[in-house]
């Protein structure tokens, strides 16, 4: 458990807890591959396909392979280092100042010190409830930081103001249940385009695609199934705005994959429509940084949306094409 100066040391606020819980919600298992053999070196936001690029590469100093999910698709340093992403995410979720502990991130998770135990349930992100069972030899403040996405909080069934919580909790063992509301919303990003947003999750247009596996021998090691590479060809329609901002929110079991996009523990269901996007001059694998024309081409189709971190191939910011 950190100290609560380690946690705040970056900003002295805890404005950089929410943008943590952005990249550990959503980038972070973006760029793995579900069993975790294979990651990317680069992702992209708006991702039609993850193909080796003919030409030269449109990621700067980075190679032509480096948005491709491999075992070390660009540099070796992501392969040795991309699995102290989630131990060092949920280590930021308890600090502790002199008799105050704080509960910074909400994830699954079990604190434990000589006197004290808190073990925290919850299927967060996915789900605002969490409940917190706590067996306590002495007795110590607990605060547990609220995100700013929350639009109404109850504790223990009951509504309380949208703040930061703080209890005393005395010796023997203590429940306490948290549910967070919030509403999907369209945010608004560069370039006049938007993203779904709800909660710490973003959303995304997920695309289907054919997994072609790349086998092959580098400075005379073979790189063979598992430990192999992988393009990502796309096998359906990327190039959409969204037609209306009412959205109908989905919830599903959350699987042993919590980031499946087969499986998503969330969807959201949208209003659609096509728009001529058009790629990024000379590939044919990378779309325009904005479309080319915003004026729809299809008629109005219900797109279900997935978590930004299910969805290997996506499309996550898009224009409004009705404004108010």
């Amino acid at each position: 458990m950190y100290s609560y100066e380690e946690i705040f040391a970056h900003t002295g606020d805890n404005k950089w807890l929410e943008r943590l819980e952005l990249i550990g919600f959503n980038a972070l298992p973006a760029t793995l591959s579900e069993d975790m053999w294979t990651h990317q070196y680069v992702q992209q936001v708006n991702q039609i396909a993850c193909q080796k690029t003919m030409i030269m590469a449109p990621f700067s100093t980075n190679g032509p392979y480096a948005h491709t999910f491999g075992l070390e698709p660009n540099f070796g340093c992501c392969t040795a280092n991309f699995n102290q992403g989630w131990p060092k995410f949920a280590l930021s979720s308890f600090a502790y100042r002199d008799d105050t502990i704080f509960n910074c991130i909400m994830l699954p998770s079990v604190l434990e010190t000589e006197d004290v135990t808190i073990r925290l349930e919850t299927e967060y992100p996915f789900k605002n409830k969490v409940h917190y069972y706590i067996n306590s030899e002495r007795s110590f403040n607990f605060r547990i930081r609220v995100p700013s996405f929350a639009e109404e909080l109850k504790v223990n069934g009951k509504k309380t103001q949208v703040n930061d919580l703080e209890f005393a909790i005395g010796v023997g063992e203590t429940e306490i249940e948290i549910e967070l509301y919030t509403t999907p919303r369209l945010k608004s990003r560069p370039n006049d385009l938007y993203v779904l947003q709800m909660g710490s999750l973003l959303f995304s247009v997920p695309i289907e695609y054919e997994k072609k596996m790349h086998e092959y021998t580098k400075k005379g090691v073979e790189r063979k199934y598992p430990y192999c590479d992988y393009q990502f060809v796309p096998k359906s329609c990327w190039n959409y705005g969204y037609a209306d901002d009412c959205f109908e929110i989905n919830y599903n079991e959350v699987g042993e994959i919590p980031f499946s996009q087969k499986n998503p523990p969330i969807t959201i269901k949208s209003k659609m429509q096509q728009i001529d996007w058009g790629f990024k001059f000379p590939y044919r694998s990378v779309c325009r940084k904005t479309p080319k024309s915003r004026k729809p081409i299809s008629s109005v189709q219900e797109i279900e949306l997935c978590p930004y971190g299910c969805a290997k191939l996506r499309m996550t910011e898009m224009p409004a094409l009705k404004k108010k």
